[in-house]
């Protein structure tokens, strides 16, 4: 269990797009006076190569909360639960806290389904303190892009971090949903993250179905693994999360209907 420090530095340059299936964030914001929350209550991963771990993620939670048109804010942690007997380390440990702020520079069909072309967005982070984790400070800066058609979305993001332990991380990644049509939706992402001039690479297949307007349930498994690295490791992870929308400032009805007749004279 001694590298799940290290593991869990690879997820922390790593946020979740929807519900913490695939590793990327999204080319959009929260609307203002709303809040998403997604939310993996328990997850299980293990290493294939390299020090035997087994270990539980509970919970992992990412919260979105709209501030004003095209800008949110983002908080993320996630907790890890030791399955190995490891004498004197802490068997939960509380990491990967993640606060950022985001902003919509181009709105596209993915923002809107009346509009064309791609979104782009930047994601502006900071890396803060866990508990029995990582103790230092980090930043991040990132490039948020997203092109959704009938055939289905293509997630793309780049990331460049600067770690809790005061190294240098690039991380690129990659992912395709199909048809927003569908009820369920098939999800792969790839990525590669050189943490320090380390390269890890993982990739994942799963799915997406909207419950409703508000909910949605997604499940995957992920599988990664370092390159020409001076000891080999690889991993496992199975994720079971959900995806939740509610209004924290509800609209009343006055305000609804002169968006709407706003709409219509537009």
């Amino acid at each position: 269990m001694k590298r799940l420090a290290w593991v869990c530095l690879t997820w922390l340059v790593a946020m979740p797009a929807h519900a913490y299936l695939i590793d990327l964030n999204d080319a959009r914001t929260v609307a203002p006076g709303t809040m998403e929350l997604e939310l993996q209550p328990l997850g299980y991963g293990q290493s294939l190569l390299g020090e035997e771990e087994h270990y539980l993620i509970a919970p992992s939670q990412q919260y979105y909360i709209g501030l004003a048109q095209d800008w949110d804010v983002l908080y993320t942690c996630r907790g890890y639960v030791s399955l190995d007997d490891v004498p004197d380390q802490s068997p939960y440990v509380l990491a990967e806290q993640f606060v950022a702020l985001r902003r919509v520079l181009v709105n596209g069909s993915y923002n809107d389904e009346e509009l064309s072309g791609p979104s782009l967005a930047l994601q502006m982070g900071a890396y803060i303190p866990g508990v029995e984790a990582e103790t230092g400070f980090g930043a991040s800066l990132a490039v948020l892009f997203a092109w959704r058609g009938e055939v289905g979305t293509i997630h793309g993001n780049v990331w460049f971090n600067y770690t809790q332990d005061e190294t240098f991380d690039v991380f690129t990644s990659v992912a395709m949903e199909g048809p927003p049509a569908w009820p369920v939706r098939p999800t792969i992402e790839v990525y590669v993250d050189v943490n320090d001039g380390e390269p890890y690479v993982s990739g994942l297949l799963g799915a997406i179905g909207d419950v409703s307007d508000e909910f949605a349930l997604q499940a995957g498994v992920r599988v990664g693994g370092t390159v020409d690295g001076e000891e080999e490791y690889a991993d496992i992870e199975i994720r079971l999360s959900s995806w939740i929308y509610w209004e924290v400032i509800p609209q009343d009805e006055g305000e609804e209907e002169e968006e709407e007749e706003e709409e219509d004279e537009g």
